[in-house]
């Protein structure tokens, strides 16, 4: 797609004007942004002034989910006896976010013995294990309250409670099997749970519960952070939180999070949810990844703005690290993954010793999106254990295929799009050769064409001031509601405008009719191998402001290009 490749469908919705027509009316708002709202979804003028304005109002009261009261009950009863109280996280944003929140919420419900862990990705894995029980025993835990994590933890369950140790899980992954014993499984994936919360992060879960154990929605801007980096919709509720998180940043930031916006270098005013996805995110998981996951609880919990910086600066360093590693194991397994396209496979399954096993999922999902088929990453261990991350496409349903390969697999975890994986070296030849039938037969069309969805065909003459200040309305953009992607047919590029920056950017011209306007391509220096920007071009591209030296004007974030065949 970044390359002006020909054989990328573009595909335009559809435009329902007997809604958008008296939405657009209603609301006073251009019709283009009637219909990108339509197509989230919001068809009523009720649902797009509340879309419109995003309120903690809009929130639903944490006892609508289901084992609520349960959990309430026995962590009120701890904090009469002044029991231990154990909550166990995960190491990625989500998770990390999601303890913190928890943590908080239990100290101010007066919960004094309260302590907390994080696995380690390198040496725990994910989730409870039976060792962690046994750990949590030894320090004389009576209750644990998992974060992120717990729905399928069956055997640390079943110790928990040969221990005597009650459980509470809170959760927002999918039940597979029975559900492990617990005193309250708080998990909005379980089918019998009602309310809007159904596609909840984790530290949304989690901030519920901590709401009705205080009766105060605290630490909001924790879970717009983990619910951003975990990538759920941003509709409904999920948009309410991000979106009264990002204001509170912005209104008094803690110091963890001011830190992280200065070694991102990132402004205040100006923070967005994307700047949470690809500049503060990555930061905090690197933790998890290369180091240690604490270390991104400690910067998140931190009073002091020096330490804060330290821990930061901290990250930084790992998040570079990461890249490093992570460019370097992409760069090992293309050779083999071309041959592998080139050999006709529907999928890559690429294992090896000596990966590195942070980076696997990131690698896995660059070779995804590269080669547009399932891809599963493994790194064999000395003891001959492979440990992988596979991504796909949502049409190929990862967690699905794998299922059916059960046979080879120690264990597997995940959903349609992303899964990880553990598997005996032994094992890796059989399991190619299963998971490629699965491939095959799950996708006996083929492999499907490179898409590109679109919301709307536009003239540039309808880019202007007042669109793009009404398009501001719809953010905080991400998941479910991403942002908006028009295209224009038929567009001069100015002779002599094109421009490659440094860091592999270009920016060029365009002009149809009377109306010019500047187009930035982000790391699309690519395409100028691909002769495409002459003449007339057709652009498929994201309208924003931009600001410089005091001068606001409207720029388009190039998507894709293609030649016109509207040229002469």
């Amino acid at each position: 797609m970044i390359n002006g490749n020909t054989d990328t469908i573009w595909r335009i919705a559809e435009e329902n004007r007997l809604k958008t027509i008296p939405l657009a009316r209603a609301l006073d708002v251009p019709r283009v942004v009637a219909h990108l709202m339509v197509l989230r979804g919001v068809d009523s003028v009720e649902e797009a002034q509340r879309f419109l304005d995003p309120s903690i109002e809009h929130v639903a009261a944490p006892f609508l989910m289901q084992d609520m009261d349960r959990a309430v009950a026995r962590i009120t009863d701890a904090r009469a006896r002044d029991e231990h109280v154990f909550v166990f996280g995960d190491y990625d944003v989500d998770g990390i976010t999601g303890t913190a929140v928890l943590v908080n919420a239990l100290r101010r419900f007066g919960v004094t013995r309260c302590s907390w862990d994080l696995p380690s990705r390198m040496e725990n894995g994910y989730g409870l294990s039976p060792e962690h029980v046994d750990a949590a025993q030894q320090r004389g835990v009576s209750l644990i309250v998992t974060v992120d994590n717990g729905i399928n933890a069956r055997a640390a369950a079943e110790r928990a409670k040969a221990l005597g140790i009650d459980l509470i899980i809170t959760d927002h992954h999918q039940l597979e099997g029975e559900l492990p014993p617990a005193v309250s499984v708080v998990d909005p994936a379980r089918e019998a749970c009602p309310g809007p919360h159904a596609k909840a992060s984790g530290a949304a879960v989690a901030f519920k519960l901590g709401w009705a154990l205080t009766g105060e929605p605290r630490d909001v801007d924790l879970v717009a952070l983990g619910t951003v980096a975990d990538i759920v919709p941003l509709l409904g509720e999920n948009r309410d939180l991000v979106a009264v998180g990002l204001r509170s940043i912005q209104r008094a930031p803690r110091p963890g999070i001011e830190a992280l916006m200065s070694v991102a270098r990132l402004e205040l005013a100006n923070l967005t949810a994307e700047n949470i996805a690809f500049q503060i995110a990555p930061r905090i998981n690197a933790a998890g990844r290369m180091k240690e996951a604490h270390l991104a609880f400690d910067l998140l919990q931190a009073e002091s703005p020096t330490e804060a910086r330290r821990l930061a600066v901290q990250l930084d360093g790992a998040n570079e690290e990461r890249k490093t590693i992570e460019r370097n194991t992409l760069e090992s397994l293309l050779g083999r993954a071309e041959e592998l396209v080139n050999e006709g496979r529907h999928s890559l399954v690429l294992a090896g010793s000596g990966w590195h096993q942070g980076v696997l999922g990131i690698v896995a999902a660059q070779l995804q999106s590269q080669f547009n088929r399932p891809v599963i990453v493994v790194s064999i261990d000395a003891d001959g254990l492979g440990r992988g991350s596979g991504r796909s496409a949502a049409e190929f349903k990862l967690v699905d295929a794998l299922s059916a390969c059960n046979e080879h697999l120690v264990s597997f975890g995940g959903h349609a799009a992303a899964a990880g994986v553990t598997i005996r070296e032994e094992e890796i030849e059989a399991f190619v050769a299963a998971f490629e039938r699965e491939a095959r037969q799950r996708m006996s069309q083929g492999l499907a064409p490179k898409e590109l969805d679109l919301d709307a065909l536009v003239s540039l003459s309808e880019m202007d001031h007042r669109l793009i200040k009404t398009l501001d309305r719809l953010q905080p953009y991400g998941h479910g509601n991403p942002a908006p992607v028009f295209c224009c047919y038929g567009v001069e590029v100015l002779p002599n405008s094109l421009r490659e920056l440094r860091g592999g950017h270009i920016r060029f011209s365009v002009r149809q009719e009377d109306k010019s306007l500047q187009v930035i391509g982000f790391r699309m220096a690519g395409i100028l191998a691909a002769d495409v920007l002459r003449g007339t071009v057709d652009i498929a591209f994201t309208p924003q402001r931009n600001t410089w030296r005091d001068e606001t004007t409207i720029q388009l974030v190039l998507r894709d290009v293609r030649s016109s065949p509207r040229e002469g």
